[in-house]
Order: structure tokens, then C-alpha cells, then sequence
């Protein structure tokens, strides 16, 4: 049939099609195969998957304890509910790995082991059921001693790579600055130092990315004194250029926070904690790179085992996780907060 169908109309039927069903069609003729896989196709697909105003996917992880297990599973962010698409088989025998992040279609896991040296590292592609185990490191314990890493995944549209950037702190007290800074392009398969662009900036131990805007975002601080103490900031990383940038936050932050992504835009969860009061504000940048345009979007009063934000959801809900790994909605209203237990035991990452 395709032989009867101009070029153009092939690519646009095919490319409304999902990554698993395009796999399937790549046996069908040598043509088909080439058209599909060809770098071109690939980044008109991940464009129009992007771009799809529909695409209310939410891929969520959980773990079982008997048996010892990882699970992940999509999810549509209905209205009322999360209704479960499908599951996925995961191909690892290990579990412990945490997801540094996931851009168009690829997930990003890392051994999870707090000051461990496994090294494990995995692009993975859960649609079709294929990995990519990355290289060791530059960076070791073998090579630099004691180290704290902090890691950010994300798409290069210039180049159509896939990248992943560690930040790492070496020395006596995995303190050092500048840090060392090594990236990873899925195209050369090999690591790669880029120390030369990194700022004097403190990130903590596996700190998590918020990803827009094609670079990395994590919450960082610069090292004060006795009388100054921290000041925190943000440190981006742009996949494309490859260089790293300083974004202000709002002036009140005086507590460590975390970074999400709310509808393209950058949201910071300002956590603050004293003795009869917990509670995270929530701000959002409305002019990306902008500092003055940080503008709060509400107040949610911790209670009982709440424990972190893991995100929010289309309609602005915010999804948090318990103590107990439950799923909790935070769902803002006219007349205050209410708190609303959604989901039972299906927590870690969104």
C-alpha cells in the first residue's frame, strides 16, 4: 500500500502511531525499516508526541516487597482519577535504581545507594523493552576517592542526542569547588569531562532534575560563613550548548526546596518547617530564566505522615508521598486546602 501513498502522507500516518506499533512495522519491508528508523522520522514522531494536547500520561513507579520488585506502570491524569493503560515488563534483576529522569520516551535509572559506588547506570526504553547499560564512569572511588554525584538526563534538539551530565563533589568532605563534571551522549556511547564549565556551586547527594525548556534544573546553594550561611539558587544545564547557568530564586527562600515542572514552567516547593508549623509554598516561574517573574501559586499545610512533593498534576493538584508510600492529592480550593488519600501504596516516583 505504501507504494501508492506519497512520502509525506506514509510519514504522516505513521507518525500518529505509538512506539510499540511502529516496532512492529519495521519487519514489514526494508523501505518501511529505513523510513522508521531514520533520524528524521524520529524526531518528527517525538515531536508530534510532545506536542499531542492529549498527552496526559503519568508514568509511576512503585515496589513491592514480596516478591523484591520494581514496577512501573502509565497512567492517564483523568479528572477524577488515575486510570492504569498498562504495565511495564522491567528487564532489570536488581532493584534500588531511582529515576534521574524521562524525555521522549527514555527513562534515565541510577543505582540508588546513598554514598554507594555501584556505578550502574541505564537508558531505558520501557515501549519496546530495550536498554542501554552506560560505561563506568571518569569519575570513581577507584580514581577520586570519597564522592557525592548529583545527575541530570535530557534531550539534545540540535544534535538528536540523548545526554546525561553528573555533577560531582570530590575531596575530604565531597565539598570541592568547582565540581567535576562529566556528560554522556548516547550517540558516542562514552563519557566525556566538561569540568571547564562548571560553576562554584553546592549540590546535594542525588538532588532530583526538573527538566524543561531542553536542560537540567536542581536546587543548589553557594557555600557561606558562620555569618552569611547558605544562599540558595538554581543551577541549569543546557543540553544543547552544553553550559551551565545560575537562575535566582524568589528573595524569601531562606529553606531548601525542591524543583518540578508544572505545564512547561519551572515550580519551586519551598519548604518550611519550625515547631508548630510545616507547610510548603509553591511558586512558579512565568517568564522562563526571569527572576522577577516568580509568582506563588498557594499554600499547602503539612499533616499527618505528608512527607515530599513528587509533582503536579495537569489540573494543578500536587501529588505527594506519604511515609507509608501512599499517593496523596493535595487539591487546592476557593476556601482553603483539602487533602485527599488517592492511591494506596504506589508512591517513590512520578
Amino acid at each position: 500500500m505504501s507504494d501508492y501513498l506519497p512520502q509525506d502522507v506514509l510519514i504522516d500516518i505513521l507518525t500518529r502511531l505509538p512506539a510499540e506499533s511502529l516496532v512492529r512495522l519495521t519487519p514489514v519491508s526494508k523501505s518501511w525499516h529505513s523510513l522508521i528508523t531514520s533520524p528524521k522520522f524520529i524526531s518528527h514522531h517525538l515531536h508530534r508526541t510532545a506536542s499531542n494536547p492529549d498527552n496526559d500520561r503519568l508514568l509511576v513507579r512503585y515496589r513491592t516487597d514480596k516478591p523484591k520488585q520494581d514496577h512501573y506502570s502509565l497512567v492517564v491524569d483523568g479528572n477524577d482519577s488515575f486510570r492504569q493503560l498498562k504495565t511495564f515488563d522491567y528487564p532489570f534483576d536488581s532493584v534500588g535504581y531511582s529515576v534521574v529522569g524521562s524525555c521522549n520516551g527514555l527513562i534515565c535509572l541510577s543505582d540508588d545507594l546513598e554514598y554507594g559506588y555501584l556505578n550502574d547506570m541505564f537508558l531505558w526504553n520501557p515501549s519496546i523493552g530495550k536498554f542501554v547499560a552506560l560505561p563506568t564512569y571518569n569519575v570513581t572511588f577507584h580514581s577520586h576517592g570519597p564522592h557525592k554525584h548529583c545527575l541530570g538526563f535530557g534531550f539534545d534538539p540540535v544534535t538528536n542526542d540523548f545526554k546525561v551530565v553528573r555533577i560531582v563533589h570530590t575531596g575530604v568532605g565531597c565539598d570541592s569547588i568547582p565540581p567535576e563534571v562529566e556528560i554522556y551522549t548516547l550517540k558516542t556511547g562514552r563519557w566525556r569531562y566538561i569540568s571547564e564549565k562548571a560553576l562554584p556551586l553546592m549540590i546535594e547527594e542525588r538532588y532530583r532534575q526538573a527538566y524543561v525548556n531542553a536542560a537540567a534544573h536542581w536546587m543548589a546553594f553557594h557555600q557561606g560563613t558562620l555569618l552569611t550561611g547558605f544562599r540558595y539558587t538554581i543551577l541549569s544545564f543546557n543540553m544543547s550548548d552544553e553550559v551551565f547557568n545560575e537562575i535566582l530564586v524568589p528573595d524569601s527562600i531562606t529553606f531548601e526546596g525542591s524543583l518540578v515542572v508544572f505545564k512547561e514552567s519551572l515550580c519551586l516547593f519551598q519548604h518550611y518547617v519550625n515547631d508548630n508549623d510545616q507547610h510548603y509554598l509553591v511558586w512558579i516561574m512565568k517568564e522562563y530564566g526571569v527572576a522577577t517573574s516568580w509568582a506563588k501559586l498557594f499554600r499547602i499545610d503539612l499533616c499527618g505522615s505528608l512527607w515530599r512533593p513528587l509533582g503536579l498534576r495537569k489540573n494543578g493538584e500536587v501529588i505527594f508521598s506519604t511515609r507509608d508510600e501512599d499517593l496523596v492529592l493535595a487539591i487546592t480550593k476557593a476556601n482553603g486546602l483539602a487533602i485527599l488519600e488517592y492511591m494506596a501504596h504506589l508512591a517513590t516516583d512520578t
